[in-house]
């Protein structure tokens, strides 16, 4: 399958299973100059400079400073639109913690971080909880929750600062966003004049993590190998995105990769060893709990939105 790229990993968590090894080293490299970019081109000055901060905040721990390279900006900015509709409320049955550890491409130990996947029983929607202090001596950013509407292309950041609420949604059209990927691939492909080479391998040996039992699989590629542990069946309450029902894949994307589809786990990943071959860095993920009782509700009310704020000042 083409690369399919991980603006979303930090957006979506877990995206399709193969593209999450292939491009994790260009992660850790696209908060500032990726999402930084969208923002600056389609929200109001105000909004933008809001929406810069806490996005950055958010997202550099994992992105870092050099952007995502040989990506169409142009068509991803394309699919990013200012304050658009939410729902009333999003329900969340649960979460999963995720840790993230590693060393990078001089060997370094890199910062751990985590994060708070919320469950949900709706394909549509994902939400997961970021600490902006981790890492941090002094606390002063609290928490960013986000949430992603896929039903309305809604992103939606919930912010509280001196016990003030509010919300900063903006539109992203994940369509637009993955057809930039492919257009990205495709010239790859071209450059290269041959298709992504990979092997996936379903080893048969399992083990049994957080009380799930799991499967491991192995991955390797020109650009690295990985280890993963996925659930045999899906996690009740979390909606998984590796298979066929993945609302960022686009009908060009299934049409092509059929096979890929097929063979992919359908299960949830538990750990994730990935080493580049490129770099040398590694990068370790793991579930390190796993709460499918802890109810959760943002009603969208306690939240009102930064951009009809801004306007009722100008009015």
């Amino acid at each position: 399958m083409k690369n399919v790229c991980k603006f979303l990993l930090v957006f979506f968590l877990m995206i399709p299973f193969i593209s999450e090894a292939q491009i994790m080293n260009r992660l850790r490299n696209a908060a500032e100059r990726g999402v930084s970019r969208a923002i600056e081109k389609t929200v109001e000055n105000e909004a933008e400079k809001l929406a810069q901060r806490q996005l950055q905040k958010a997202f550099a721990g994992l992105y870092g400073e050099d952007g995502m390279p040989g990506m169409d900006w142009d068509k991803i900015l394309s699919g990013i639109s200012s304050d658009v509709e939410v729902a009333d409320q999003y329900a969340f049955t649960g979460f999963t913690l995720l840790e993230i550890t590693g060393k990078d491409d001089k060997g370094k130990d890199i910062e751990p971080m985590k994060m708070k996947a919320f469950l949900t029983e709706d394909v549509q929607v994902m939400g997961m909880e970021v600490d902006m202090d981790q890492g941090k001596k002094k606390k002063e950013d609290g928490t960013a929750i986000m949430i992603y509407d896929f039903a309305r292309n809604a992103s939606i950041i919930l912010m509280e600062s001196d016990g003030q609420k509010q919300r900063m949604a903006y539109g992203i059209d994940l369509v637009k966003m993955a057809e930039a990927v492919e257009v990205a691939d495709t010239e790859a492909d071209d450059d290269n004049q041959a298709a992504d080479d990979y092997t996936l391998k379903k080893t048969g040996n399992t083990k049994t993590i957080n009380g799930y039992s799991c499967e491991e699989y192995m991955f390797d590629s020109e650009e690295g190998t990985g280890q993963y542990w996925v659930t045999k069946e899906p996690i009740k309450g979390k909606n998984t995105f590796w298979g066929s029902d993945n609302p960022f894949l686009t009908a060009k994307m299934k049409n092509e990769n059929p096979s890929y589809l097929k063979d992919m786990p359908q299960g949830n990943m538990m750990e994730m060893n990935y080493v580049s071959k490129i770099d040398k860095s590694v990068m370790d993920m793991k579930v390190i709990e796993i709460n499918d009782s802890q109810k959760q509700v943002f009603n969208m009310s306690d939240y009102p939105s930064v951009f009809a704020g801004m306007q009722a000042d100008k009015d």
